[in-house]
């Protein structure tokens, strides 16, 4: 049997709830989670499992919860935001037939933070803290405010979360802050606790782990342990398209372009957000395949602003292209999280515009939190050049050498391009 689109169901469900009263609106969202939606793989057969107990006569709470955490599963399987949406409604459906409870609660603020609601998830998180206080329901507030740069009130509940619960889901969240804060060799060793302590945990969690530690290593300049790490993914997760984009980015600091493209390739087709697109056009075209790569950047442009608004108007301003669009993605994405790559977003898209001043004011925010990001540096040098800065545009550019590896082939070209420029300017001076 096919499977039925959750993005399918869930038009379906906004035309019935629309045409239905408030107090059939419910009945809506328990009608679209409950439809079969087939589909051979492990999670599909559990989300029928789970579908078919909470449709039976009599059925309890958790049946509908354990089909909540079925959906959230086969979203972070295959990156379907559907999966999601129809996990919060599953959380509307428990609510409405069995009444609020810290389940439905933690249910739903794990789909509105995978949603990037992160406002709505902090409302939620805080309730179950205040009511509990379970490691999951630290570890879900600290997420919240990470993502809202609320990073040390954050770093509290990860010390009463590591007190309560020292494990994987403590370690890989302390590794991602200490990254935001400019602590790359503490967010390796954190990270690598938090794969230790994972042991033999799902496919899912332990691949999302070697995937953001081939991440960091790439970083790092450990070229050869970023692909190793990206390929021990993709062995503990098949086709796992994060696992394939590391792998992809990790060859092509490896000099190893050409090799790159079908990891590549494979990435976007698996999860077809502007990141994947980018980075496979960015290659391909440096691999002197330039008609392949605007097929690639034309898909890029028709769904970049649904599925990814703020890379969108990263990959915008650094084409040249719709400044205005740009600019307007990122001021959006900004009223929900401000973190440092939101305010380069919006700092690169407002250079593009032309808006100088204001973009150095944004990229100063970008660069306040001490994020060290080779995008980052690049475009504060980008900026400060612009600016007549030129001491400093040198300054960021060597910064971002550093890590040159994290930048396409394009930016990187660009990169080596203006360092050479700087260089040559400050002899002449």
């Amino acid at each position: 049997m096919k499977i039925l689109s959750p993005l399918i169901l869930l038009v379906l469900a906004a035309a019935g709830a629309n045409a239905a009263t408030a107090s059939k609106a419910s009945e809506w969202a328990e009608a679209m989670v409950l439809t079969p939606m087939g589909g051979t793989a492990p999670e599909d057969q559990e989300i029928a499992r789970w579908q078919q107990r909470a449709g039976a006569a009599g059925a309890k709470p958790e049946a509908f919860e354990q089909l909540g955490w079925a959906l959230v599963a086969k979203a972070r399987r295959t990156l379907d935001p559907g999966f999601h949406k129809l996990a919060e409604q599953t959380a509307e459906a428990m609510d409405a037939r069995f009444g609020v409870s810290p389940e439905s609660r933690l249910l739903r603020g794990h789909a509105l933070h995978n949603l990037h609601r992160f406002r709505e998830t902090e409302v939620v998180a805080r309730a179950l803290v205040a009511e509990r206080g379970l490691a999951v329901d630290l570890a879900l507030l600290s997420d919240a405010l990470v993502e809202q740069v609320k990073v040390d009130e954050a770093v509290e509940l990860l010390q009463r979360l590591v007190n309560l619960k020292p494990g994987a889901e403590a370690f890989s969240r302390i590794a991602q802050v200490r990254w935001l804060k400019g602590d790359l060799p503490g967010a390796i060793v954190a990270m690598e606790t938090a794969q230790s302590a994972a042991g033999a945990r799902g496919a899912e969690t332990a691949a999302w782990m070697q995937v953001r530690l081939a991440g960091f290593y790439l970083q790092a300049g450990r070229t050869a342990g970023s692909l190793a790490a990206a390929m021990a993914a993709s062995e503990r997760l098949p086709n796992y398209a994060p696992a394939l984009l590391a792998q992809g980015r990790a060859l092509v600091a490896l000099g190893r372009g050409a090799e790159a493209i079908e990891p590549l390739r494979r990435a976007a087709e698996l999860n077809p957000l502007p990141e994947y697109r980018w980075w496979l056009a960015d290659v391909v075209r440096a691999n002197g395949q330039p008609e392949a790569a605007q097929k690639v950047e034309a898909a890029l442009r028709q769904c970049g602003e649904t599925g990814d608004p703020r890379t969108y108007a990263l990959f915008l301003a650094t084409r040249g292209e719709q400044a205005a669009r740009a600019v307007r993605l990122a001021r959006e994405e900004l009223a929900e999280r401000a973190d440092a790559h939101t305010q380069d977003a919006l700092a690169w898209a407002l250079a593009a515009s032309g808006e100088l001043e204001a973009a150095e004011t944004a990229m100063r925010a970008a660069l306040a939190g001490g994020t060290r990001d080779a995008r980052l540096f690049f475009h504060a040098g980008e900026i400060a050049l612009a600016r007549g800065q030129t001491a400093a545009a040198r300054e960021y550019f060597e910064r971002a050498s550093h890590a040159a590896a994290m930048l396409t082939p394009s930016e990187h070209a660009r990169l080596t391009s203006r360092r050479q420029s700087a260089a040559t300017t400050a002899r002449a001076d």
